[in-house]
């Protein structure tokens, strides 16, 4: 069971003919996508009941446009199964399109948390970065913009 469901991850991560080379011969997206595979497969609900906690660091880092969209489909199928995904990022656009709820911290101390839409406002982000911010609708979807 658990050899097919990292197969299967594996196939989705892009990594399906990459987990028989050495690590030295990774590139940095590919040994990042292998180590989400590992946190993924630990965590899965096929292969581990009592999984309902995934904490990650920067998982988009080194990873290009697609394999983010092959990520946030994972991890949106994770947290429809209970799985409770908890992310630090600082791309704040996407963690507007993909989180729920968010915090925003400043120097190490939460200014706001909540509905991410909510949290994720021009005064809010004005404060956390000290520059001032607009929130645009490009094609259907509300933007975040640092303006100078």
């Amino acid at each position: 069971m658990i050899g097919a469901r990292l197969s299967d991850i594996a196939a989705r991560l892009g990594l399906d003919n990459k987990l028989g080379r050495p690590v030295n011969q990774l590139s940095g997206g590919e040994w990042q996508r292998v180590r989400l595979a590992a946190v993924i497969l630990q965590i899965d609900p096929l292969s581990n009941s009592a999984g309902q906690l995934l904490l990650l660091d920067e998982p988009m880092n080194s990873l290009d446009v697609a394999q983010q969209a092959a990520l946030d489909r994972l991890l949106h199928e994770l947290s429809a199964a209970g799985i409770a995904v908890v992310m630090s990022s600082h791309d704040l656009n996407h963690t507007l399109r993909h989180a729920g709820q968010s915090w925003l911290l400043c120097q190490g101390e939460a200014i706001a948390c909540g509905e991410t839409a909510e949290v994720l406002n021009e005064e809010n982000l004005t404060a956390a970065y000290a520059i001032p911010f607009q929130r645009v609708e490009v094609a259907g979807h509300i933007m975040l913009i640092a303006s100078q």
